[in-house]
């Protein structure tokens, strides 16, 4: 194999191959489909996702109002409320707006403010209620706050399956709360194209669409992201997958590995976890600053952050620099070539000794390894190919002042993520040959 087959395109089929690996990998895999007793609720639900490669984003694809109609939202860490632009082609007769006077609206909007709409006769038209519970929607691309209200609708999915190959029931829909944003295109501006609004996935609020799903479906606090084949799962698993009559839970496999969460003082929707160092195929990276690993608990600065609408990993000036030395180190007899947007540090790719990946004994070198106190979390892409004959350090200078030191982006990790919010744990899967 050439050397332009190096860790990049690994990635792209990494998840494949993982899946299959899985098959030898367990001695107690199912060989029959056992179905599962009629139950009143979900023990977990799931919905698919859609990738889209342009702006990198994740969507998830609901069933939402009436009728039920698919509605497309871009998936946000830290987002406190589902959003969705709705005074245009928004249609559903089950709508309710939430009045400024309740509960629900001291949750969405602090200080409580309620809508006025200038004795507007055409509600539907203007998307203004008066006493409606007024709030803001915050688009995560470009950082703009709209305008808008609070309202209800019913939104629907389907349970997982788990070990059963009989197709899922779609569940009796659920009222949800969801912000209506009124600002127009302006709020959807950077989002992926066809998307209608977002899915805040924040760790705390109470109005998160994890949160709202746990309450309304009465789930555990766990939501899990497969990377590669497009499903978002609500409650835990069963993680299944099915190879002709085998059945594969990936939590059972012993490339599952989970750490930790961290609280951030003053990020508290945010998922941190508690990286220590930093290893370069196995040479701990020297010189990083102990103290921008940590969370200031005063300012909420520094430590790392899981954010997989990243595309690639952040790190702070310094950290990138002691990182880019030794992975230049590791590739010492290559050329170097003017930076490729938006990486730093890149390589003529023909004069780089970069590994096969399959090597003696079927063993990939770990290239990066972001080390936690109890093991770490490693990944074979520490390359990106940006073509003609370029390879870059899959890492970004975030600048000297960034408000977290670093940012764990979508392409270092290895397919599959869980955040189980209920006992603060990050679950994620290691590489496929340890």
């Amino acid at each position: 194999m050439t050397s332009s087959f190096g860790s990049c395109i690994f990635q792209f089929s990494l998840l494949p191959l993982l899946l299959l690996f899985f098959i030898f990998s367990f001695p107690n895999a199912q060989s029959s489909s056992p179905t599962p007793s009629p139950t009143p609720r979900p023990t977990s639900i799931v919905f698919e996702t859609e990738y889209d490669s342009l702006t990198l984003q994740f969507m998830i694809k609901i069933n939402q109002g009436t009728p039920l109609a698919p509605v497309k939202l871009v998936l946000d860490l830290g987002g406190k409320l589902p959003w969705l632009r709705c005074d245009k082609g928004y249609t559903s007769s089950s709508y309710k707006p939430v009045k400024c006077t309740s509960p629900k609206c001291a949750q969405a909007s602090k200080p409580v403010t309620c809508v006025l709409c200038n004795n507007s006769t055409e509600p539907h038209k203007t998307w203004c209620h008066n006493n409606a519970c007024s709030i803001h929607t915050r688009n995560p691309v470009t950082k703009a706050i709209g305008h808008g209200e609070l309202i209800t609708d019913f939104v629907t999915g389907r349970s997982n399956p788990g070990f059963s190959e009989a197709p899922a029931p779609l569940l009796t829909p659920r009222r949800i709360a969801f912000g209506c944003a009124t600002s127009g295109e302006f709020s959807l501006r950077g989002l992926a194209k066809g998307a209608q609004g977002v899915a805040g996935l924040g760790r705390s609020s109470v109005l998160s669409l994890i949160s709202q799903f746990s309450a309304g479906f009465r789930l555990s606090r766990i939501f899990a992201l497969e990377l590669g084949t497009g499903k978002i799962f609500f409650g835990g698993g069963p993680y299944v997958y099915t190879f002709g009559s085998d059945f594969i839970d990936l939590r059972e496999s012993h490339l599952w590995s989970d750490t930790p969460l961290l609280t951030n003082p003053k990020s508290s929707e945010e998922y941190f976890i508690d990286v220590k160092s930093i290893k370069i195929y196995n040479v701990t990276v020297p010189n990083i600053d102990k103290r921008l690993l940590s969370i200031n608990k005063v300012t909420g600065t520094g430590g790392t952050k899981i954010d997989f609408q990243a595309p690639y990993t952040i790190l702070q000036t310094s950290i990138y620099k002691a990182v880019a030395k030794v992975h230049m180190a590791r590739y010492k007899n290559a050329t170097m070539v003017p930076p490729v947007a938006p990486f730093s540090t890149c390589y003529k790719a023909s004069t780089m000794d970069v590994p096969e990946w399959i090597l003696e004994g079927n063993r990939i070198p770990h290239s990066i390894v972001f080390v936690f106190p109890k093991g770490g979390m490693s990944t074979v892409s520490d390359l990106k190919w940006m073509g003609e004959d370029v390879r870059c350090l899959s890492f970004i200078d975030g600048g000297l002042y960034p408000k977290t030191s670093i940012v764990i982006g979508r392409y270092n990790f290895n397919g599959f993520l869980e955040f189980d919010i209920s006992r603060s744990r990050f679950g994620f899967l290691q590489p496929l040959f340890p």
